[in-house]
């Protein structure tokens, strides 16, 4: 891990709560999360790291938000690779996932946002309605300029949270959208290796938005509070039977009660993915 030396200036003493981090594409915000992290472990006893970008998932299979706790990883899946024409779910995602931290006695919470800040791809009114829904307590500004105060203005005018500007690692690659799209793949195959397939009577399981599945849906299997216990992809649709065949991880499903239905295809030979138009 490269670190410069401005990064270590930063008093990590004063951090705490939840501690949000933005930046456009391609700033090192994950790899600067992980130092953050290491850096509060010396400062508190309890510290989560919450990844949530959906689509360079470090912390779980894409299409969910990631929670590392003491205990294990809880994750919640929002059906998409993208916040774009997703933003509730993630914003109900983000919001859960801080409140499981907090109740397991989180001291601080580093969230790793996603890099969507394009104001008309929505990213300004996103990035707006997420700290005023989840109240960080300092939000730590990855730019290389002034990209992010289209975000952040407003909330240096109001009052609140406090706001650190941090300059990227001069280190950080650029990813194309080939880079991305494969480390998806690799992250999808890596999840499905030895997979198993189930048929499930969807008739007996609350299934979101409605039971509408499409052959290669990614399917998100959830317990009872909505924490994901498995992804699965569809292989064979039977409306009359309303049987559903999945491929799955290898996993006891005993706690599944949701079946959520994504907005994304999943190839499962390649494990590529594409969105459903």
């Amino acid at each position: 891990m490269d670190i410069p030396e401005y990064w270590e200036s930063i008093n990590t003493k004063s951090l705490k709560g939840l501690i949000m981090v933005l930046g456009a594409p391609d700033m090192g915000k994950s790899t600067f999360c992980e130092y953050l992290v290491q850096r509060l472990a010396k400062e508190h006893n309890h510290v989560a790291l919450m990844d949530g970008d959906p689509g360079q998932s470090r912390l779980g299979p894409p299409t969910t938000l990631n929670l590392s706790l003491n205990s294990g990883v809880r994750r919640v899946f929002v059906g998409s690779t993208s916040p774009v024409r997703h933003m509730l779910p993630m914003l109900v995602a983000a919001s859960k996932l801080v409140h499981e931290a907090k109740s397991a006695g989180a001291e601080a919470i580093v969230y790793d946002t996603t890099g969507l800040i394009d104001e008309h791809q929505g990213g300004v009114t996103f990035k707006q309605a997420k700290i005023d829904l989840l109240q960080p307590s300092v939000i730590l500004a990855l730019q290389r300029g002034k990209e992010l105060e289209p975000i952040l203005a407003p909330f240096g005018k109001r009052g609140g949270p406090q706001i650190i500007d941090v300059k990227p690692s001069l280190a950080v690659q650029a990813r194309n959208m080939y880079m991305r799209r494969r480390y998806r793949r690799l992250k999808f195959t890596k999840y499905f290796t030895d997979p198993q397939r189930v048929t499930l009577d969807w008739s007996k399981f609350a299934v979101f938005p409605k039971p509408y599945f499409t052959k290669h849906v990614l399917v998100g299997l959830e317990d009872i509070e909505g924490f994901t216990v498995a992804l699965g992809i569809a292989l064979d649709i039977r409306p009359q039977e309303r049987t559903v065949t999945l491929l799955l991880p290898k996993i006891s499903l005993d706690e599944v009660k949701v079946l959520r239905v994504g907005d994304i295809l999943v190839d499962p030979m390649s494990f590529e993915d594409r969105k459903i138009l």
